[in-house]
């Protein structure tokens, strides 16, 4: 029989594969193009491109405006601030009146009518001081939207990543589809002059089908994280697009003082600023022991009368001074104690917090560091060796040292380790954005500063 369909099938099949070996080279201190690379490599993922890229800013903006829990924190926030005028300013005045249904005889004349003024004047000290507990309180508020906004950031960017390790995995599948189309051209040429039996022609079938049921599993991820990405920004049409993610190379994460990213931390600001509300409070309740006093201005409406000479219905004024006595201590001894308890729980929880912090950071900085372990390995070791090991495998079977089992198995190791590369790449890229939000160093506003 003649061999020369297998040949020709043979040397087309190497000289796609290496073409394709080249071009999924990475380089040196770089994103490798899997990752990078958004040209599609079929119709479905080519009218995809054709809508704009989605890029992390303009998520963080959409975030920033469109998020209803975040407005509605940031609303809570201000409302809170208005709370210090109304609790430091003055009781309102009390007015009152009485008409003597029967005039009341006094030594001027007869008493008609009776008006009153009367203002409460708390004790100095306790309007500013229930103020600055206000204060202290929008300030809280304030530190609850700041976390959620951190939070927010954090999580669109975990979906963010998500997506890119799907377009990055489907990129990969539709390479090796393309191969395996190539493996059954190859085998069907062998399988036509009797070089080859129908398995390798059924295997290579086999193996395309099996990676529809992944990309099948992937689209449902990639529509899970538009879902979340919308949610999170507000924007309900995201879902529906197809749109590709962008990323660029990583920026270098410094390491960061515990102490440093402590002040940056809106969770630890709220503790603090309960700290400082819980000593006000403390003060307040000892000065609630002091009394209040009350003042006012009485005006006598008197009409004259003829029973003695002196009636002539001189009107009169009176001034009067009232104190609110803290008989029963009892109450305010109750509160002192509250604010002293509460202050206890959050220097407690500022020290939880702070032995949480420097844990959390150093536990995340070592998982970057061996996730870039595994991206060396990957790029400088395992997959240069697997490239090799695919093009000796395909040498030896155009020779017939190897077999179809053997080039699928080699296309496939390949194939594996790209994905593998991807998903560590994207672990990483999570794990920067938890050490980034451990730190404090995330929001809407400026992604990491």
């Amino acid at each position: 029989m003649s061999r020369r369909p297998f040949w020709m099938g043979a040397v087309g099949l190497w000289g796609f594969l290496l073409v394709q070996a080249v071009a999924a080279q990475p380089q040196p201190n770089t994103v490798p193009p899997a990752l990078l690379d958004p040209t599609p490599l079929d119709s479905t993922t080519a009218d995809a491109s054709a809508t704009p890229p989605l890029r992390l800013d303009s998520l963080f903006h959409a975030a920033a405006q469109g998020n209803p829990s975040l407005r509605a924190a940031r609303l809570r926030s201000d409302a809170r601030e208005k709370r210090g005028d109304q609790v430091g300013a003055l009781p309102h005045p009390t007015v009152g009146g009485t008409v003597f249904s029967f005039p009341i005889v006094t030594a001027r004349g007869e008493q008609r009518t009776q008006w009153r003024v009367q203002q409460a004047i708390p004790f100095p000290g306790k309007r500013s001081l229930r103020r600055t507990v206000a204060d202290l309180g929008a300030d809280v508020a304030a530190a609850n939207a700041d976390a959620l906004e951190q939070d927010l950031a954090l999580r669109i960017r975990r979906a963010y990543y998500t997506l890119v390790r799907v377009q990055a995995h489907e990129r990969s599948i539709r390479r090796f589809q393309a191969d395996l189309k190539q493996f059954e051209q190859a085998a069907t040429s062998q399988y036509e002059v009797g070089e080859e039996g129908q398995s390798a022609i059924l295997k290579a079938q086999i193996e395309r089908q099996r990676l529809e049921t992944r990309l099948e599993g992937l689209a449902a991820d990639r529509q899970s994280a538009l879902q979340t990405l919308s949610r999170l920004t507000g924007q309900e049409g995201l879902a529906r697009r197809d749109p590709v993610a962008e990323i660029g190379t990583r920026p270098e994460t410094d390491p960061v003082e515990p102490a440093r990213a402590l002040d940056r931390r809106p969770e630890a600001t709220k503790i603090q600023r309960r700290i400082e509300r819980s000593e006000r409070e403390t003060e307040l309740a000892k000065k609630e022991q002091w009394p209040d006093v009350t003042v006012g201005v009485q005006y006598f409406d008197i009409a004259p009368a003829d029973l003695t000479p002196a009636m002539n219905g001189r009107d009169a004024l009176a001034l009067s001074v009232g104190i609110k006595v803290p008989l029963w201590r009892s109450k305010q001894t109750a509160a002192i104690q509250e604010a002293e308890i509460e202050r206890q729980r959050a220097r407690t929880e500022l020290a939880s917090f702070r032995l949480e912090l420097r844990t959390r950071l150093s536990d995340l900085q070592q998982q970057m560091e061996r996730r870039e372990q595994q991206l060396t390995l990957l790029d400088e070791t395992l997959l240069p060796k697997a490239e090799t090991a695919l093009e000796t495998t395909l040498s030896g079977y155009q020779t017939g040292q190897s077999d179809f089992l053997d080039l699928l198995d080699a296309e496939r190791t390949l194939f594996q380790l790209r994905l593998q590369r991807a998903s560590v790449h994207t672990r990483l890229l999570k794990t920067e954005a938890k050490w980034e939000r451990a730190a404090g160093r995330v929001d809407l506003t400026g992604a990491a500063e």
